[in-house]
């Protein structure tokens, strides 16, 4: 008997062992599948309707200031909290920390600049107003920030880690 007929001989057992494969692959896979089912149940996007989900940002570079405070009010009746975990948080996405229920991470970065139009120069009264809105969506420490420096900031927004949000009150993500 050669070395390579004795490696393809199957003990006694093997046809057992064999017949056993199938059910405990499917047993493993249905677990597998259950637990990454299980965690996702947990995370929500935003614009869910199941109260008392949790919405996970991931990166998120921003987008309409009226979108996103549509977005915020929906959450906040839903009693939704808000997990803000990408590794960047630009812009309108920075809105999500007036959430009633939210925690970042400390590296995400938090990009602040005050609010503008892509075609055409906001008035002065718009200017005002848009950073009001903008405003009252942030806890009070950030809020009189925004109002006195970052919203004057266009085009280079002004960057804040998690860690220091972390540091002045917000909670941190588990």
């Amino acid at each position: 008997m050669t070395k390579f007929n004795l490696l393809r001989m199957r003990p006694a057992c093997a046809p057992a062992a064999y017949a056993l494969r199938r059910p405990v692959l499917s047993l493993c896979l249905a677990t597998v599948l259950a637990v990454s089912m299980q965690s996702a149940a947990h995370a929500a996007k935003p614009g869910s309707q199941k109260p008392g989900a949790i919405i996970v940002i991931p990166n998120d570079y921003g987008g309409s200031v009226r979108k996103r405070t549509e977005e915020i009010r929906q959450i906040n009746r839903l009693g939704q909290a808000v997990e803000i975990r990408g590794r960047v948080c630009m812009s309108s996405c920075t809105m999500f920390l007036g959430a009633n229920t939210v925690c970042v991470l400390p590296e995400t970065s938090f990009a602040f600049h005050g609010p503008y139009r892509f075609f055409s120069k906001l008035t002065s009264l718009e200017f005002d107003r848009w950073s009001r809105v903008i405003a009252a969506h942030y806890p009070s420490f950030l809020r009189s920030w925004y109002m006195q420096t970052a919203r004057f900031r266009i085009h280079n927004p002004m960057k804040i880690k998690g860690r220091e949000l972390i540091r002045l009150g917000v909670p941190r993500c588990p």
